[in-house]
């Protein structure tokens, strides 16, 4: 379960995809302790198959949702069952994104250390490439209309084992796709077969770093959250 990640800068985006810069003021800065509910960038394709920067909710709401408030615990998709969920499966086939980041956070459950108020918590880790400073996590968008006709572009991110270079933190792990798929994730044609041969093969070149309990407070958002701890 990935539920916080890192989020780049805009800037960072735009010179990692090579698309264009946006005229100031930009809406989107980095964000170092990304929780769920709350907007982040994704890369899709337009109607004219140019790729564009956009702002989604992260928990995703499928078109067909009916409920007045969002479905919970929308945000990650298991990869090996999302063709077959209700939830999933319009957006797996159809509506794919990805969601740039710098890493992701986990919390190791095998190893507990005190927090400032004496309680025994889990600890957190920062999971990042060793070589990329940008990744491209597999996601999902869906673009829902609330009761009172407000639309709102939703996402939510695929998930898998975890890669044996950070099984032993957690078991698992977003799907990150190397930069020679992100067509492929991307293109609406892309057939469900090979879009199971994308997650299989996935990125796996990960290491983890033990960082600050402050990441346990998703209001914490400071670099120095992924700084590796004493």
């Amino acid at each position: 379960m990935c539920g916080r990640y890192v989020s780049p800068q805009e800037a960072a985006i735009e010179r990692y995809w090579h698309i264009g810069a946006r005229t100031p003021p930009r809406w989107l800065q980095a964000c170092y302790n990304v929780a769920p509910t709350m907007t982040v960038p994704i890369l899709r394709r337009d109607e004219n198959g140019q790729l564009e920067l956009l702002p989604a909710r992260w928990g995703l709401i499928p078109t067909w949702w009916k409920e007045s408030t969002p479905p919970r615990f929308s945000f990650n998709a298991r990869s090996e069952e999302a063709a077959g969920k209700p939830l999933w499966r319009e957006a797996l086939r159809s509506t794919r994104c990805l969601m740039p980041a710098l890493g992701w956070y986990e919390w190791n459950e095998k190893e507990t250390v005190r927090n400032p108020a004496g309680r025994q918590v889990h600890q957190p880790y920062f999971i990042h490439s060793p070589t990329d400073p940008i990744i491209a996590i597999a996601g999902l968008w869906s673009l829902w209309t609330k009761p009172n006709g407000e639309p709102v572009l939703s996402c939510a991110l695929l998930t898998k084992s975890a890669a044996p270079s950070i099984e032993d933190i957690h078991n698992r792990m977003p799907v990150v796709l190397a930069p020679e798929n992100f067509e492929e994730w991307l293109s609406a044609t892309t057939r469900s077969e090979a879009l199971g041969e994308l997650v299989l093969y996935s990125r796996e070149d990960f290491v983890g770093d033990r960082v600050s309990l402050r990441v346990n407070d998703a209001r914490n958002d400071s670099v120095e959250l992924i700084d590796e701890a004493e």
